[in-house]
């Protein structure tokens, strides 16, 4: 199995995208979503948690189901924390979304790996050419 490049700062990226989603899971929503956009709220639920588990797996050294377990457990306290928000709601179809989306993320993480590795390739400069120089 090849290694995502460890020069990018995989565990700061997790952690950091998990700071930013745990924010917008928490802070005020006092708006209602138009009647075509009301299933956004399930659409972000699963953009969050593919993005979490792919920074997570990058990130740490975890079996697929030691990630999956972490993402299910933190979208539970998520949806715990929010049933103490008076401008919050806990719903059980929000964790069921987060598990499948963290499911699928997993599924998908050897295409995720394949496209760092080969836009790295790209982007970075590659040793051959640093010793021409």
């Amino acid at each position: 199995m090849r290694r995502l490049p460890a020069s990018i700062p995989w565990r700061s990226l997790f952690w950091l995208a998990l700071a930013l989603i745990t924010f917008l899971a928490l802070m005020p929503w006092t708006q209602e979503l138009p009647r075509p956009f009301q299933w956004s709220d399930k659409l972000n639920h699963f953009a969050a948690f593919v993005v979490l588990v792919w920074s997570l797996k990058a990130a740490y050294p975890l079996k697929n189901w030691q990630a999956w377990l972490w993402m299910l457990v933190y979208g539970a306290a998520i949806e715990s924390i929010q049933s103490f928000l008076p401008w919050r709601s806990a719903e059980w179809a929000d964790l069921a979304v987060d598990a499948l989306a963290a499911l699928t993320g997993l599924l998908l993480y050897p295409l995720f790996e394949r496209t760092v590795l080969y836009f790295w390739a790209i982007i970075s400069p590659s040793k051959n050419n640093k010793q021409g120089q």
